[in-house]
């Protein structure tokens, strides 16, 4: 070794020495980076000996002796700057083979001042030289504290039981990104030294042992750094947005390299993976008492509102809900059991009032912004489920189970109240803010009444929202109110119709005909109509497109739908728990079905008569042929001859009465205005 280190030291000191520039400084030049670049390859060599390789001061004092001197022709030699990278990532790529063979507990502590003595000369080599004027890549600066995160990793997944030592080495190297990132200008390697931080975390807490020793300090160190993170990303996104002057807001998910989107990116996924953190903490450890992790949860929570306020980066605010009803849902899937609800729903309530509150604490601030109102709107409607299936698992059969929505619309009502007196109505998000508050008002109150009924509550409580919204449209002209209410009664009508299970999650009702699937798909129906009605011209374009027509066809189907399972649930064998639908076998049955669909066209016929639209009398007349081939092909052939004779009058009535409404009205030539 110290031959090596000999010669190389020589030939480095004839390469300065020649201050000419000229073949023999290009000679000796050479020489020298060949000597160096050839005790580099040694050291490997050496390093194979186990009783060179177990002496950690001897080998990695050895490579850096080299790593120096290859680092100081660099400097003096322009023409060689492009080597910097390589020389770096050689002297890495050593450490991590050193660390996977030799790492100990005993040796810990030298390895980890070895990474940092590494991390700190490549990161600042190349700005120095930059600051100098030599041409170097900038890159360079960013690639070596991602890699000395990289060797961290080996010593926590390595030891049992890794010093904490650790973790001010991540922190030194972590500030040393930053630095570099605000001195060259490549903020994009904050974001993967955040990432490979957080990683390095969540494999600490991947240690930790069911019995939860050690715990307290993994969420210490989470705290810490999360802050850190959080912090450092607002504020360079802060500084990167006044730079560039840029009046319109980023998109979280626009172009990376875009500088507003990369600042919204940054600060959102400092804020998002902490949380992922806590998550998976979460799932993987029995934690019963959910406060530690819900703490740290709220720290994260005032730190990302306090960010909101100071730098005006709104979407934190919408993120730290998300974040946080994540985090909540994991907990309460995982670990909720009722004896212990008295903690857990006081947290949600908590979270719930800290997002809903802060906006008006600052509403001169945010007046004129509808982000930050998006998530105190929503907080109430993210948390409500939470906090129902608690007091559903403590007081099951209270019977007052409408009371919980009823005091969850109180405050979005409040809150309402407060933003049509405190909101300027020149405000350019006066309407989003109200519409989002009232939305959430009429959430609440729409589910007041099929939580009561306890049947399908989910799809009334939709069907209901979707119509109430679609009258708040009338008052707060917002588009996203109706785009919101025709969306909720879609999902309501694929939910009874397109998915024939929804039949069997409830035993039949022992009630035939006035039942719950009378409610349940009669209010849905009606809820379609109304909104129909509510969108009339000219309210009634939605993406360039008609909606009444498409609300109306759904009421129409819900109605034939509900039609044929009152009359399966009236023939179904007493006792039974699902329906049963059979259109052959028994006389009085398959009469049914055939009257009450020639009553439903004839009905629909009226209706296309007197709105004369031609859509509705058209399916009338297809729905009529239908009942007629079924009646003779079908029903005839298994009747009797006086069923026979009963079945073909009253189907024949219908059809005559049918013909002359027809005739009686649109015998003439249709008005230009029909449909």
């Amino acid at each position: 070794m110290t031959v090596f280190l000999g010669f190389e030291i020589l030939f480095l000191i004839a390469a300065l020495t020649t201050s000419r520039p000229g073949k023999l400084d290009t000679a000796i030049s050479s020489a020298a980076l060949g000597v160096g670049a050839f005790a580099l390859l040694w050291a490997f060599y050496f390093f194979s000996f186990t009783t060179i390789g177990s002496r950690p001061v001897l080998i990695l004092s050895y490579l850096f002796l080299v790593d120096a001197v290859l680092l100081g022709l660099v400097i003096a030699k322009k023409y060689f700057a492009c080597l910097i990278a390589i020389v770096g990532i050689a002297a890495f790529i050593f450490l991590g083979l050193w660390t996977n063979d030799y790492l100990t507990q005993r040796n810990l502590y030298i390895a980890l001042g070895a990474y940092f003595v590494f991390a700190l000369l490549h990161s600042s080599l190349p700005i120095v030289m930059q600051r100098l004027g030599n041409a170097t890549p900038s890159w360079s600066a960013h690639l070596f504290p991602a890699a000395t995160l990289l060797l961290v990793l080996l010593p926590i997944f390595k030891l049992a039981t890794a010093s904490f030592l650790v973790w001010p080495l991540v922190l030194c190297v972590d500030v040393i990104a930053l630095l570099a990132a605000a001195m060259t200008g490549m903020l994009a390697a904050v974001a993967i030294v955040l990432v490979l931080t957080l990683v390095a975390l969540g494999a600490w807490m991947l240690q930790i042992p069911p019995v939860l020793t050690g715990f307290g300090s993994s969420l210490f160190l989470l705290a810490g750094f999360s802050i850190f993170f959080v912090a450092a990303a607002a504020w360079v996104s802060r500084q990167l947005l006044q730079t560039e002057k840029m009046g319109e807001p980023g998109n979280i998910f626009g172009e990376f390299a875009a500088p507003a989107n990369f600042a919204v990116q940054l600060s959102t996924l400092a804020a998002t993976l902490p949380f992922l953190l806590l998550v998976m903490a979460t799932l993987r450890l029995p934690l019963a008492n959910p406060s530690p992790v819900f703490g740290l949860a709220l720290l994260l929570v005032v730190l990302l509102l306090g960010l909101t306020k100071i730098f005006s980066l709104d979407l934190l605010a919408c993120v730290a809900l998300g974040s946080t009803i994540l985090l909540e849902h994991a907990w309460h899937f995982a670990h909720f059991k009722k004896e212990d609800a008295g903690i857990p729903i006081l947290w949600y309530l908590g979270f719930t009032a800290v997002f809903t509150v802060f906006p008006f604490i600052f509403h001169r601030q945010f007046a004129r912004k509808s982000t930050v109102w998006a998530s105190a709107a929503l907080a109430a409607p993210f948390h409500f489920y939470l906090v129902y299936d608690v007091v559903r698992a403590t007081h099951p059969n209270s019977g007052m189970l409408g009371l919980v929505p009823a005091a969850f619309a109180v405050p979005s009502l409040l809150g309402l109240a407060a933003l049509l007196r405190l909101t300027p109505k020149d405000s350019p998000a006066r309407n989003a803010q109200l519409a989002l508050f009232g939305g959430a008002a009429l959430f609440f109150i729409t589910l007041i009444f099929p939580i009561q009924f306890d049947r399908q509550w989910i799809t009334l409580g939709w069907a209901l929202e979707g119509a109430a919204l679609c009258w708040l449209f009338h008052r707060v002209p917002h588009p996203g109110l109706r785009i919101a209410g025709i969306a909720l009664l879609l999902v309501s009508f694929a939910r009874l119709v397109c998915n024939p299970a929804v039949l069997a999650y409830h035993p039949r009702a022992a009630t035939p005909i006035f039942n719950w699937y009378l409610y349940t798909y009669g209010i849905v129906s009606i809820c379609s109509f109304v909104a129909a009605r509510l969108l009339a011209p000219p309210r009634n374009l939605l993406l360039n497109r008609n909606a009444p027509p498409l609300l109306k066809s759904l009421g129409t189907i819900l109605a034939f739908v509900l039609l044929n399972i009152e009359i399966a649930d009236y023939f179904t064998k007493p006792g039974a728990y699902e329906l049963t639908f059979h259109f052959s076998g028994n006389f009085a049955r398959d009469m049914s079905y055939s009257i009450a669909w020639a009553l439903f066209a004839l009905l629909l016929l009226i209706v296309g008569i007197r709105k004369r639209n031609k859509a509705a009398r058209y399916a009338s007349l297809a729905l009529l042929g239908f009942v007629l081939l079924k009646l003779f092909f079908h029903d005839l052939s298994q009747l009797q001859q006086l069923y026979r004779i009963a079945a073909l009058i009253v189907v024949a009535i219908i059809a005559i009465l049918a013909s002359f409404l027809y005739q009686r009205f649109l015998g003439q030539t249709e008005k230009p205005g029909t449909q």
